[in-house]
C-alpha cells in the first residue's frame, strides 16, 4: 500500500518506521527544511515501552533515557503532597526530545523523507487521496496519515469544525547540564499561588525543568521575561528549584502558551487519517504527549497488519478515540488542580492531597496501561 505521512514528528516517523516494516511504500513529508523538535526534555511512560514490545525501536529509546519511577508533588516549602510509585514491572524514561527523534529516525531511511514539502491541499475520496504541495507536483496515495501537529493543515482541511483551546497558562522549559540530582529516579513538582516547577533527571547529569504560570494568551509581559524575572519570582523556592535556574543558561528558554485539542468524534475521514498531536493534542500534565502519539502508530501498524484495510482503519479509530479523550479531560484536570491561584483553595487543595494516600495517586494512571494495541 502507498502512504503518504505529513509530518516528520515523533509520531509520524514512529508510523514510518513501523510502516514501512510491514512493506509498505511510505512517504514522509515534512513543511520545515530540517527535522527537528522544538522543546526541551520528554517522557515516555511505560506504556508505550511495553507496546513496542521486543521491537528493536523499544531498545533505542531505553539506551538514551533515564529511569523514572516516582512522580512527587511538593508545595513551595518542600512539603510533600502526593508521592506515586509508577507501575512496578515496567520501564518510564525521560529525555531529551531531540535525542528521541533522533533516535526513532534512525529507524526511518532518509530516502523516504521529504523535507520543505507544504501540504496546500487535500483531495480524499473512497478508494484515494491526492495530496497538492505549495512547490512541488501533486500525489496520489492510498491512505494519508495527518501527524502535523497541534495546529495540523491536514485536520482543518478535513474536520474544519474542531476546536484549539488555549488553557489559560504559559510554560517556560529548559535544559540545564553538570546538576546532581539524588536521587535520580524522582521527577518533581513545586505547586505555588506563582506558579508550578517541574524539574525531571536525565542520564549524564542533566535535568529538564519547566515553570507553568497563569497567563493571557500570547501574554506580552512573559514574553519579555529572561533568566532574572523567573530567578526573581522563585527566589523564595527551594535550594534545588535555585539551582536549576541558576545553570540555566540565559539565552536557550522557551516558552509555549498551553492548549489542547477538543476531543473529536473519530479520527478517520475516508482515505486520511490522524495521528498525535493532530488528532488529540493535550496538555503536558500527564506527560502522555509524545506517547500516546507513539501509541496511536503502533495500534495503527497492528491493525493494518491484522486486519482487512476498512476494518483496520475502523478498529484503530475504535481503540484511541476513546482513550485519547480520557488522557485530555484527565491532564486538562491534572492542570487546572495544579495551576491554582487562589490561596484559600490552595490550602484547601494541598490539605487534601496530603490525606489521599500514596496507592490512591499510584493508580490515577492505571488507565494508560490497558489501552488495547490492536
Amino acid at each position: 500500500m502507498k502512504i503518504a505521512i505529513v509530518g516528520a514528528g515523533i509520531g509520524g516517523l514512529t508510523a514510518a518506521a513501523l510502516l514501512k516494516e510491514q512493506g509498505h511504500e511510505i512517504k514522509v513529508f515534512e513543511k520545515n527544511r530540517e527535522i527537528a523538535e522544538a522543546g526541551a526534555g520528554i517522557g515516555i511512560g511505560g506504556n508505550v515501552i511495553d507496546k513496542l514490545g521486543k521491537h528493536d525501536l523499544a531498545k533505542g529509546i531505553k539506551n538514551i533515557g533515564q529511569i523514572i519511577d516516582v512522580m512527587e508533588v511538593l508545595d513551595e516549602k518542600a512539603n510533600v503532597l502526593s508521592k506515586a510509585k509508577l507501575k512496578k514491572n515496567t520501564v518510564n524514561l525521560t529525555m531529551t526530545r531531540q535525542g528521541l527523534l533522533d533516535v526513532i529516525k534512525s529507524y526511518v531511511p532518509d530516502s523516504i523523507i521529504y523535507t520543505n514539502h507544504k501540504v496546500k491541499r487535500v483531495d480524499s475520496g473512497a478508494l484515494k487521496v491526492e495530496l497538492h504541495f505549495a512547490e512541488h507536483q501533486s500525489e496520489a496515495f492510498d491512505l494519508c496519515i495527518g501527524a502535523d501537529g497541534l495546529h495540523s493543515h491536514i485536520r482543518s482541511t478535513i474536520a474544519p469544525n474542531s476546536k484549539i483551546l488555549y488553557q489559560g497558562y504559559t510554560v517556560f522549559r529548559g535544559l540545564v547540564e553538570d546538576v546532581d540530582i539524588k536521587p535520580d529516579n524522582i521527577a518533581k513538582e513545586y505547586w505555588s499561588s506563582k506558579g508550578r516547577v517541574g524539574i525531571v533527571p536525565l542520564l549524564n547529569n542533566k535535568a529538564y525543568w519547566f515553570i507553568s504560570i497563569n497567563a493571557k494568551a500570547q501574554d506580552a509581559r512573559l514574553k519579555s521575561y529572561g533568566k532574572p524575572h523567573l530567578q526573581a519570582r522563585f527566589n523564595h523556592f527551594p535550594n534545588e528549584v535555585r539551582q536549576i535556574l541558576d545553570k540555566q543558561s540565559e539565552t536557550e528558554i522557551l516558552l509555549h502558551d498551553m492548549y489542547d485539542l477538543q476531543p473529536l468524534k473519530t479520527f478517520v475521514y475516508q482515505r486520511v487519517i490522524l495521528l498525535g498531536d493532530a488528532a488529540h493534542a493535550t496538555t503536558p500534565n500527564m506527560g502522555q504527549g509524545a506517547g500516546q502519539a507513539m501509541e496511536d502508530a503502533i495500534v495503527l501498524a497492528n491493525c493494518l497488519g491484522a486486519y482487512p484495510f476498512e476494518e483496520a482503519l475502523q478498529k484503530y479509530d475504535k481503540l484511541r478515540v476513546k482513550h485519547t479523550k480520557k488522557v485530555i479531560k484527565k491532564s486538562r484536570k491534572i492542570g487546572k488542580l495544579a495551576q491554582l491561584s487562589n490561596r484559600p483553595l490552595i490550602a484547601l487543595r494541598n490539605k487534601i492531597a496530603k490525606l489521599i494516600p500514596n496507592q490512591l495517586v499510584s493508580r490515577q494512571t492505571k488507565f494508560l496501561y490497558k489501552a488495547k494495541s490492536k
